[in-house]
Formats: structure tokens, C-alpha cells, sequence
């Protein structure tokens, strides 16, 4: 019979459900002389005591002797802490006259096998209430998770949930609810009918003497009908990117910038970016092809699609799935729009995945194309990750570094790179793990070959070659030469190998000959200048490449250093050296470590990780200790004998190469 107030204030008739619960018990004997395994089973391991306090009591069933462990509470009495087989805990509570709940747990525990419950006894507060900070919510008609704020001082077991339908043949669509100590959460499925439907949950306390209710709430629910949805609540991109990964089942939108249509070359096929005014970015894939011009303004229901990732180059990215063009809420062009205008030391991690101008920005080695390795390569299968993201530096004004990503689908990649300085607009990504290794800061993608807007003239740069080794073909100079002048600077200025004979026209030991270079502008189908980079078969601890005799004297401005380097690997454990260190020095005795780097093997046909497809160009900032000086010495140190397969260089026999060095400094 139903005597609970709430029902005469809410509607006029209800149906309950009754649950049946069936126990399984399962015996299990492997032997005569095998004893039974403990039992232990509690009436109820989560009992609550009205605040007037009194006597409660907790069924034990069990086959063995069981004991229960300490209390550590005054206004909680015991009667007795043990006992065998089937039994009662009893316990007394004081009266409760404070404002909140109080509870305390224990542990009753089988002597012999130690087979334990928890048991949470709670004692209500003496005046308990229950209060929910909404009484009507309007919900949409696909499915959603939904939470309402929950004010009480009853612990959350001992409130009782009860759901009444409108019309009891449209039951059953508010599912999964969990009353929380501050919350109420559940879901609404889809609805599938073309009305609206309307239920009511109600959360109250029962207590133990068996009285009416009189600590109650509710919360009335309308569903709209099916294919019907309220306006969605727009969010800010920051709220959107700390969701979980998972479904949507917010009404929530965004607005902001395309700032990649998912057409590029150079980014991942039909993965779409939008932006925001601080230049926070949402990657989003579609279902279907989506047209966009580039900066439109959109309005993007998110309502329902997908939280997941992707991982590109070793960085994990997240990303919107299952968008469509019912998505689309609206769209228009933004003529207004245009990239932040930032320096490489201005990004963070907020702009990962956005679309940025930096500004002022050179390429650290002005030659060659966007992308510098045999053309032959990208055809073979198992060049694949030796020619993916082609990694180029590039510097700012301020000294920064960054690299430049070019993908070798970009139709654009063999053009040559631009000798002045401008900006380059593109996306910024991470690079953790590629060919070219691990950059430790930020890149560069950029979309459209118009986004790289630097000066084709090198004087329009802002920096000036100290001193440059970037050879043409080269032939014709005795065996035993012992030097080759720069291309540019001054001709006293050396660059050996140390120990070494002098140049040749082909391979000896110890001495530094000729050989083939890669270059991307070349014209042709094999990208090959020959007789243009430095090779030396002579490595170990200890050995290095030296450059000398180059004054700085005037120059009070920064300098870098770039060099362009690769060593040869091989089928098995051995190959060139990997490992090295860049020093300077202004007598020639005392060195002093500027970076250390790594280089990565040439490709050959049974080497398809750790490997490259061409060779690595570095840059580093070179101390302002070797400003002004009338000499100055770098040299780029081999400090161990690991190859750049990981095993033991073979010495002597081990090939490395230098296919360019120079020291530039801002104007």
C-alpha cells in the first residue's frame, strides 16, 4: 500500500518493479581429506542508524568461526565481537546531535581462512535534509549523460531513488542512475517517438521505524521528441579540449576559424582544424567530405560525436570524430581572420595543432629544396619512414630554432628553399620520433606552398655568411691537396678531418675525398650533385671534424653555426659513428662543449629504422665569447665508438660524412 507523501503531490498513479535477486552457491571439493573453504556472508554491510540512536543488528552466515576487528569510535558499543557458524553482530549508537552524519567502518574476518566484508555503519545527522539545486530540466532527444547538483547531509546509501513516467508505456528512458554524496547523475536514451515524454525521479530518505517520508526531492525530466534539440550552450575551446576521450552527450558547441581543410599534403588527410581568436585549436574528422574556404567562420555542433586521438611523428594529438554537415550550424567567411603573428620563443603548448605566422625567420641552411634526399627512395617500400617528414631548421631574428616539416606527397618539395627572410605560416606540431630523430621543441607543417612568404634574395635576410662550405661539383685538384678553400669567406679558412693526408679524388684512408650529395632542387630524377660533400672512413673516440683560421674580428652581433651530416650503416651491428659533440676553442688546448647531437645511418636496402634518406642538417647558437676574436676554432667531436646502428663502429673503415658547415651572424 502506498501511504508516502510525495505521491499525492506528484501524480495521481504509479508501477513499481520488483527485483528478485538469486545467490548462486558453488561447492567445490578436490579430495576426501580436502576441508570446505570459509563462508562468510553479511546481511548488510552498509546499515544507517536514525540520529535517536539505539540497538542494531547485523546477520552473520558462515561455516567457521569469524571475529570482528576494532572500532575506534566512543558512540559506537559493541556486544559481541565474535562468534561460529550463523550468528548476529549486535551493536548500540549513541544519540547523534550534531549537524552532519557520522559513519565508521570495520572488517568482519573468518579466523581460519581470513575471508573479510567491510562493513560502513552510518549514523544520521538529528535533523537530516535532501535538497537538489534543480526541480525541472528540458533535456534533447538523443541520448546524454546529465548531472544535477545534490545537497544533503544523508549519506548517499541510505537515499532512496524512485522513477515515475508520465505514460507508463514510454518507461524506461532515464537509465544509469547513481545518487553521489553531491550529485545525481544519470542518462536519458534516444527518443524515437515523435512526442515529447516527461518522467520524475525522486530521491529520498526512508527511515528505519518505518514512518512516512518526510526528507524528499525531485526533479521532473522532459524529453523533447524524436530529431528535436534545444539550442546548444557554446563553450569555449579550452572546456572542449579537458573533456575525456569518449563520447559527447553535452549540447555544446564551438565557434571559431578553418584553419585547415584537410586537403593539405603536407597534414593528415580529411582532418579538418578549427580555431579560436588565442589561437587554440580542435582537430575534427568527418564522415563525409566537407567543404570548406580557408578561414571561414563556423558554428560546430559537437553534440554526440567522438573524443579520440591520433599520434603523428611520436606526439599524441586529440581529435573529433563522426562530424557531419548536420554539424555545421553555420558558416560565413571572416575576412577579418588572420594567424597570430608570433617569434619561435613565443609558443607553447596551448598552440599545438594551430595555425601561426612566425615572423622574421631565415632557413638556417639556405640551400638545396624543401625536401633534400634521392628522388629514387621515395618510390621504394622500405623507405617509408626515411622519407616521410623531411625536417628543415629554421631561426628567427631572436636566435630561436625551429624545424620546417615537409612531406614527401608535397608536389612543391623539390623547389628551392628561399635564401632571405620573411614568415612562414604553418601548424605546430611536436617531433619525437621520426628519421631525424627527436627536436626537442617545436615545428612547423605548413599547408599551402603560398604559407612560406620569405625572400627569394638573400640580401633581404637579416644575417650575413661569416664563412661557408657548399660545394659544387668539385674535380680536378691534385690527390694530397691539402685544403679546399671555402665557397665563401675567407680562403686561409680550413676545414679537416683530424690526422688527415689532404683530398682525393677517391677513397683513402685517412684522407678526406669526394663524393655524392643530395640536393632536392637539383633538376633530374636522381637529386644527385656529385663530388660535393666530404667523406672520411677513418672514426673513433677522440677523432673530429675542425674548422680554423676564421676571425669574427667587427662582428659584435650573434652567431650560428649549421652543418649538414650523415654517417654510412650497414646490414649488420656496425656502420659509421653516431654520437658527437660541437666544442669551441681559441688556442687549440682548452674546448668547450657547445651541444651534443647524434647522427642518424644513410638508407640502404636492409635498413629501414634509424636511418635517412639523405643527410641531417644542424643548427646551434655559438657563444658570444667568440665575438670579436681574430680566430676562432669549432670542431665536431666523435666521444665514443657507438655506430648509428647501435653496435661497435668498425675502425679503421667507418664512413661519416659533412655535405655542408658555415658560421653566419645577424646583421
Amino acid at each position: 500500500m502506498l501511504n508516502k507523501k510525495y505521491y499525492k503531490q506528484i501524480l495521481p498513479s504509479v508501477f513499481s518493479v520488483a527485483s528478485v535477486l538469486l545467490f548462486l552457491v558453488t561447492f567445490m571439493s578436490c579430495s576426501k581429506e580436502m576441508e570446505m573453504a570459509d563462508t562468510l556472508e553479511i546481511s548488510n554491510v552498509n546499515p544507517v542508524v536514525k540520529a535517536d540512536g539505539g540497538s542494531i543488528s547485523i546477520d552473520v552466515s558462515s561455516n567457521t568461526s569469524w571475529k570482528m576487528g576494532e572500532i575506534e569510535v566512543a558512540w559506537l558499543k559493541v556486544e559481541n565481537t565474535a562468534g561460529t557458524g550463523d550468528g548476529q553482530l549486535r551493536l548500540t549508537c549513541d544519540e547523534n546531535d550534531a549537524v552532519q552524519a557520522r559513519s565508521v567502518e570495520f572488517f568482519i574476518v573468518t579466523v581460519k581462512d581470513g575471508k573479510y566484508h567491510k562493513i560502513k555503519i552510518t549514523q544520521l545527522s538529528s535533523d537530516p535534509f535532501l535538497t537538489l539545486e534543480e526541480n525541472e530540466m528540458e533535456v534533447g532527444s538523443r541520448p546524454r549523460n546529465h548531472e544535477i547538483k545534490l545537497n544533503s547531509n544523508i549519506p548517499s546509501e541510505a537515499i532512496a531513488v524512485e522513477i515515475i513516467y508520465e505514460k507508463e508505456e514510454s518507461s524506461g528512458w532515464v537509465v544509469g542512475v547513481n545518487v553521489e554524496q553531491e550529485a545525481l547523475k544519470f542518462q536519458t536514451t534516444l527518443n524515437t517517438l515523435d512526442e515529447e515524454r516527461v518522467a520524475t525521479v525522486i530521491l529520498s530518505y526512508e527511515d528505519t521505524g518505518g514512518e512516512d517520508i518526510e526528507v524528499w526531492d525531485k526533479i521532473t525530466i522532459t524529453q523533447m521528441a524524436a530529431g528535436n534539440d534545444g539550442p546548444p550552450e557554446q563553450k569555449d575551446f579550452g572546456y572542449v579540449n579537458g573533456l575525456p576521450l569518449g563520447g559527447i552527450d553535452e549540447n555544446i558547441s564551438v565557434v571559431g576559424n578553418i584553419v585547415s581543410r584537410g586537403t593539405s599534403k603536407n597534414f593528415r588527410n580529411n582532418t579538418y582544424i578549427i580555431q579560436d581568436e588565442n589561437s587554440r585549436a580542435i582537430a575534427f574528422e568527418s564522415t563525409e567530405s566537407l567543404t570548406f574556404n580557408r578561414y571561414d567562420k563556423i558554428h560546430l555542433l559537437l553534440d554526440g560525436a567522438q573524443i579520440a586521438s591520433f599520434k603523428d611523428c611520436g606526439t599524441e594529438y586529440r581529435v573529433i570524430r563522426g562530424i557531419s554537415t548536420a554539424n555545421i550550424l553555420s558558416r560565413e567567411a571572416d575576412a577579418s581572420f588572420s594567424p597570430q603573428r608570433l617569434y619561435i620563443a613565443d609558443l607553447t603548448e596551448d598552440h599545438l595543432l594551430s595555425v601561426v605566422t612566425l615572423k622574421d625567420v631565415e632557413f638556417a641552411m639556405p640551400h638545396g629544396g624543401y625536401a633534400n634526399f634521392h628522388e629514387f627512395y621515395v618510390t621504394q617500400s622500405y623507405a617509408d619512414y626515411a622519407t616521410r617528414h623531411y625536417a628543415a631548421p629554421i631561426r628567427d631574428i631572436q636566435s630561436s630554432i625551429a624545424h620546417l616539416i615537409t612531406n614527401r606527397d608535397v608536389e612543391y618539395r623539390r623547389k628551392s628553399v628561399p635564401k632571405g627572410a620573411g614568415t612562414i605560416t604553418g601548424m605546430v606540431v611536436k617531433i619525437t620520433e621520426s628519421a631525424y630523430g627527436n627536436f626537442g621543441g617545436y615545428a612547423i607543417r605548413h599547408l599551402e606552398e603560398s604559407d612560406i612568404a620569405i625572400n627569394p634574395n638573400r640580401a633581404s635576410g637579416f644575417s650575413n655568411i661569416l664563412v661557408e662550405w657548399e660545394l659544387e661539383p668539385t674535380t680536378g685538384f691534385p690527390d694530397g691537396t691539402p685544403n679546399l678553400p671555402p665557397t665563401t669567406g675567407s680562403a686561409s679558412a680550413t676545414l679537416q678531418k683530424d690526422g688527415g693526408t689532404g683530398f682525393y679524388a677517391a677513397n683513402t684512408l685517412n684522407g678526406i675525398y669526394l663524393i655524392d650529395k643530395y640536393r632536392g632542387d637539383k633538376p633530374g630524377a636522381n637529386t644527385i650533385i656529385a663530388n660535393s660533400s666530404y667523406n672520411v672512413n677513418s672514426w673513433g673516440t677522440g677523432r673530429y671534424w675542425i674548422m680554423d683560421n676564421v676571425s669574427t674580428l667587427g662582428i659584435t652581433s650573434s652567431l650560428f653555426l649549421q652543418f649538414e651530416a650523415v654517417s654510412i650503416s650497414s646490414t649488420g651491428t656496425g656502420g659509421g659513428p653516431r654520437d658527437f659533440v660541437v666544442e669551441y676553442s681559441l688556442d687549440g688546448d682548452n674546448w668547450n662543449q657547445i651541444a651534443a647531437y647524434q647522427l642518424s645511418g644513410q638508407i640502404a636496402a636492409n635498413q629501414v629504422q634509424n636511418v635517412t634518406a639523405g643527410l641531417k642538417v644542424f643548427t646551434y647558437n655559438l657563444p658570444n665569447e667568440l665575438l670579436n676574436k681574430p680566430n676562432i676554432k669549432i670542431r665536431l667531436l666523435n666521444i665514443n665508438n657507438t655506430s648509428v646502428n647501435g653496435g661497435s663502429i668498425a675502425i679503421p673503415g667507418s664512413t661519416s660524412r659533412l655535405g655542408h658547415f658555415s658560421i653566419r651572424y645577424n646583421k
